[in-house]
């Protein structure tokens, strides 16, 4: 039996460089593997819009998963094939903010907003409160057992501040009975893009590496040069 991936990409006008050559390489390996891919953007500024959007047109057309990728991700070109063998409703990925100071996007618990890291050791998959979208597989019955609005982005008195569209559908799907998956052997491998200024203590910080690489082609390129010189 085929199984029927919808993978919904919210952006705005642009996608980053990076994000796209993982998605070419996912969807490549992915329809190798049998997988029918049913590729969705949808344009706009309210996330929340986006997201219910895209998960009503994985229900529309029948696919079994839907696959959020948001267009400031990079991925392994496996990434949909390894979310899929976890054969769990909800499988998130932890990744780091982009900008500083840098924490994972998952909650262990959400009212008094522990983070759940991804350490080194951190191995398969583990429960948590609420997670990003940026790399997340979610299967139909979720979206058919869970009310709408699937997101939202309310307001919370008692923080004077809002929830997260992502925070808000954990936190429905759970009450809907399911949980929220984080696999971290993937997460490790996921990039969040942002942007920063660069000066040059992050030269000096790669400084070795860089020199070394350019000492070992100056070497290979005299001694290409020493060849042709030898054969005149």
């Amino acid at each position: 039996m085929t199984v029927k991936v919808k993978v919904g990409i919210p952006a705005r006008d642009t996608v980053m460089t990076g994000f796209a050559h993982s998605l070419a390489m996912m969807t490549a390996r992915s329809a190798v593997a049998g997988i029918e891919i049913g590729l969705t953007t949808s344009s706009g500024t309210l996330i929340a819009d986006q997201r219910n959007n895209l998960a009503k047109a994985t229900l529309d057309e029948g696919q079994d998963w839907l696959l959020f990728l948001d267009s400031d991700m990079v991925f392994p070109s496996d990434a949909l094939l390894r979310l899929l063998a976890r054969n769990a409703p909800i499988v998130t990925c932890n990744y780091s903010t982009r900008r500083a100071p840098a924490e994972p996007v998952a909650f262990k618990r959400i009212g008094t907003l522990e983070k759940l890291y991804t350490e080194e050791d951190s191995t398969g998959v583990e429960a948590c409160a609420a997670n990003g979208m940026g790399v997340a597989l979610i299967h139909r019955t979720v979206f058919e057992q869970t009310p709408k609005p699937w997101f939202n982005i309310p307001y919370i008195p008692s923080s004077d501040g809002n929830w997260g569209e992502d925070v808000w559908f954990c936190n429905a799907a759970r009450k809907a009975g399911f949980d929220v998956l984080v696999d971290h052997d993937l997460s490790k491998q996921v990039r969040h893009i942002g942007m920063r200024e660069y000066d040059y203590m992050d030269t000096l910080a790669v400084k070795e590496e860089v020199v070394a690489l350019w000492e070992a082609e100056q070497a290979d390129r005299d001694a290409k040069a020493a060849l042709k010189v030898a054969a005149k």
